[in-house]
């Protein structure tokens, strides 16, 4: 749209100044902090790579150590630690036979021997000795834990913030973290590529009599890096988009480009250890409710066996369970009736089992035909990311459901938003803040949905940004007023002696005769006239002053 003002230089400023100092989007006037500066939200960038032999999941880049060392990993939204590879797992000790290009395939290795700053904690269980993870699916792995600087992003290119002290666990095996028996999840291992946990809880090194370390999410908020104890993320999809749909992950807001925003709200759970959880009242292949913990670190869905809720599934894709990898293998047959018809399978959650506002997440085919590859399955195979949990405390929503479902979980609040990811190509970046209610001078009321209560924020204070705003006004009430002096001196006739010689050549027409223009007489002495006119610069410096375009 275009503004198009007429000597309204002030007028304009004005306008501008109370916009500016008016309360930011939606924060209730007076309830912001005058005094507080609000950091941006913090966008993390994609790795630009799709990596797993469970399936391709768009990662993210970590620099670890001192020289960094990079690695690219995945999100886990329950884990609060960050875990990584060391070079022995690409060895036949670990593995054999060991794969071609392992290290690549596991997202890189990180040497913790040669970082200036690691310092060793010892060896503990991902889910013991006071480290809490996914407690109800019993994961089970050590790994060789110590402290050192992560940042986020890649050596070369967009740099995020670097945190020292973090928590590393660093691991050699080549199991996954869930296997089975029978298609039922009996025990959880480590998987094969790097997490990076957004866990809030601390690990608590307790065997050793090490105090409590926080996580990487909340020092980012305890340091006053990001504007609140928010973050927003969703998985992903290679098969969205010409070159696929890469993951992201936003610390402090939401991109509106990324989701369809709808009235449903969910409470956290006070179990820090499963706190996202959703009421699934209906899928459509399964009508019976129950509840559910969405976490990013295994694609699967765990579904409940004695409901009979994986069958749902077995009939309309005429799945059958493999006795050798206990998955839902898809064969060739299945995997191109799949692609060609591509049913949708529509997720109704809610707050509750019965009743609320519904959260709708519909899932294509492509988001359940996932490939496998060595060393998870022998040979390349298309499988279906479906296990039966042996409780309700095991039913998860796991990866694959993260790709076309986008979250933003509040921990101030104590609530979180799961809206429908929309996938346009090229769609422009629209950043959004949520501001902490610590920042504001009463508690703000809790969001339901993020189109609604969050905020966007420059990276100034109010007085600040008024206090510029008010230099601005006077400043450019000073350039008008001397823009009506030059224009009016300008207008009156002037003795020869005053024309400047370098004009001279602009003040002829084009047929290089002079012009000579209209005074009225009784205004001007007579043996002062001389014939002139004005040249496009000297003209055009007058217009400029009072007449503008303002393209916003």
């Amino acid at each position: 749209m275009k503004i198009r003002f007429h000597n309204g230089l002030l007028f304009g400023s004005v306008v501008a100044l109370k916009v500016i100092c008016s309360p930011l989007n939606g924060v209730p006037e007076g309830q912001l902090k005058s005094n507080q500066v609000i950091p941006s939200p913090l966008v993390i960038p994609a790795s630009e790579y799709f990596d797993g032999d469970d399936g391709a999941w768009s990662s993210l880049a970590l620099r670890v150590g001192n020289p960094a060392q990079e690695v690219r990993v995945l999100v886990s939204t329950n884990s609060p630690q960050t875990l990584v590879f060391l070079p022995l797992g690409c060895t036949s000790a670990a593995i054999s036979p060991v794969p071609n290009g392992c290290a690549n395939s596991r997202g890189g290795l990180i040497n913790n021997s040669l970082s200036n700053t690691s310092e060793d904690r010892g060896i503990f269980g991902v889910n013991g000795n006071g480290v809490r993870f996914q407690a109800d699916l019993v994961y089970s792995q050590v790994a060789d834990f110590g402290l050192d600087s992560i940042g986020l992003g890649c050596v070369s290119g967009t740099i995020g913030p670097t945190l020292d002290n973090q928590t590393i666990g660093a691991i050699a095996t080549a199991s996954p973290f869930y296997t089975y028996v029978a298609g039922i999840l009996e025990l959880w291992l480590i998987q094969r590529r790097g997490i990076f946990g957004l866990g809030t809880q601390p690990l608590n090194f307790t065997t050793i009599g090490i105090s409590s370390t926080n996580s990487y999410f909340s020092s980012l908020w305890s340091q006053k890096l990001i504007p609140s104890s928010t973050w927003s993320y969703t998985a992903g999809a290679k098969y969205r988009l010409k070159a696929g749909q890469y993951a992201q992950l936003i610390f402090g807001g939401y991109d509106t480009s990324r989701f369809t925003p709808n009235s449903a709200s969910f409470i956290l759970s006070s179990d820090v250890d499963r706190d996202i959880v959703v009421a699934i009242q209906a899928i459509t292949y399964s009508a019976s409710p129950t509840y559910a913990f969405v976490e990013s670190t295994d694609p699967n869905f765990w579904l409940p066996e004695a409901e009979a809720a994986c069958q749902e599934f077995e009939k309309p894709f005429g799945l059958s369970l493999d006795n050798t990898t206990s998955l839902y293998l898809i064969n060739s047959a299945q995997y191109s009736l799949l692609t060609t018809t591509n049913p949708q399978v529509t997720f109704s959650l809610a707050n509750v089992l019965t009743g609320g506002n519904i959260a709708s997440i519909v899932l294509l085919s492509n988001a359940f035909a996932l490939l496998a590859s060595y060393p998870f399955v022998p040979n390349d195979t298309y499988y279906f990311p479906l296990g039966k949990s042996a409780n309700d405390s095991q039913n998860t929503l796991g990866r694959a459901f993260l790709q076309e479902a986008y979250f933003t979980v509040d921990y101030e609040r104590g609530n979180f938003t799961v809206s429908q990811c929309t996938c346009i190509d090229g769609a422009t970046t629209d950043i959004s803040t949520i501001i902490s209610p610590t920042l504001t001078n009463s508690t703000s009321t809790p969001q339901t949905s993020p189109d609604t209560n969050s905020n966007s924020t420059k990276h100034l204070s109010v007085e600040v940004i008024c206090a510029i705003e008010a230099i601005l006004v006077v400043i450019i009430g000073i350039g008008a007023i001397g823009g009506l002096y030059l224009c009016r001196r300008h207008k009156r006739p002037i003795s020869i002696a005053e024309i400047p010689l370098r004009d001279i050549d602009e003040d002829f027409s084009k047929d290089r005769s002079r012009i000579t223009p209209s005074p009225k007489l009784h205004q001007i002495p007579t043996h002062t006239i001389q014939k002139y006119q004005w040249s496009k610069r000297q003209a055009m410096k007058c217009v400029n002053l009072w007449n503008f375009n303002l393209s916003i």
